[in-house]
């Protein structure tokens, strides 16, 4: 197994081949780790919506890097705080919710990249910096290149914005979030109107030159956002976890094999 940190090459893949990253929303090292192993492209810890400690999301971060997985923390908010302990912490990158004009987007840029390139405060000692046993010039230089930046596209603000968004540099990947912008638009997720629009915005995204991310409940819907462009998948392993506890109780209380359907996050 490969060395992985917050300075190992991952993102590029994403030139070649779609990636399956996966949400971890539980705030444990150990659910980092067993996720991690089950053989997912990256893990998204969710800081967003999960109810998290500094001290475990780092844990969580290590865990998942020690099993040879890429992890990224979702920000609670897109503020200089968040974004630097996130970064220090030593993850491979950070999702940003709510980035919903340019100027939201070129200040999370500048947050999460060091000089010239942006504002990020520069510290040596966090594990970021290999507590500074390392070259720090290297460093800055690599934490820049391999870090993953993620922005959230999930209101009609953000779509009406799509273009001046798209024209900011630095982000790696526009995160279509179903849930939020579908609430924003006044839809369902499975109408299909909603569907037409998320599959407009995606073609949108990588006509521009840029990567675009979808979440996926299921396989088929994981090939549907593929098909329309999209390289930067992320599930949930909590409705299969739900659904196969549910088979087995049914199944072992009417003595029968069981099909039960896999509910959806979203």
């Amino acid at each position: 197994m490969l060395r992985m940190n917050n300075l190992s090459p991952w993102k590029d893949v994403m030139k070649e081949k779609p990636l399956v990253g996966c949400f971890v929303t539980f705030a444990l090292p150990d659910i980092a780790e067993y996720t991690a192993a089950l053989g997912f492209d990256f893990l998204l810890i969710d800081n967003e919506h999960g109810v998290m400690e500094q001290s475990v999301l780092a844990d969580m971060v290590r865990a998942s890097q020690c099993a040879g997985v890429p992890a990224l923390i979702r920000c609670t908010e897109k503020s200089y705080d968040h974004i630097q302990k996130a970064l220090d912490f030593g993850a491979n990158g950070i999702q940003l919710p709510l980035v919903n004009n340019a100027e939201d987007a070129k200040r999370v840029v500048d947050m999460a990249n060091f000089p010239p390139d942006g504002k990020r405060g520069v510290a040596f000692l966090p594990r970021a910096a290999s507590y500074g046993l390392e070259d720090k010039k290297a460093y800055l230089k690599q934490a820049n290149a391999t870090k993953l930046l993620c922005c959230q596209v999930e209101t009609k603000e953000a779509l009406d914005n799509l273009d001046e968004i798209l024209a900011v540099e630095g982000i790696d990947v526009y995160f279509i979030g179903p849930g939020d912008l579908s609430t924003s638009l006044g839809m369902n997720t499975t109408d299909s109107e909603f569907l037409a629009i998320v599959e407009k915005t995606i073609k949108k995204i990588v006509a521009a030159g840029r990567t675009a991310g979808y979440y996926v409940g299921n396989a088929a819907a994981a090939k549907q956002a593929m098909d329309w462009g999209a390289k930067y998948l992320v599930t949930a392993i909590t409705p299969y976890m739900a659904a196969g506890a549910k088979k087995f109780l049914l199944d072992v209380r009417t003595g029968k094999d069981n099909e039960v359907a896999v509910k959806d996050a979203y």
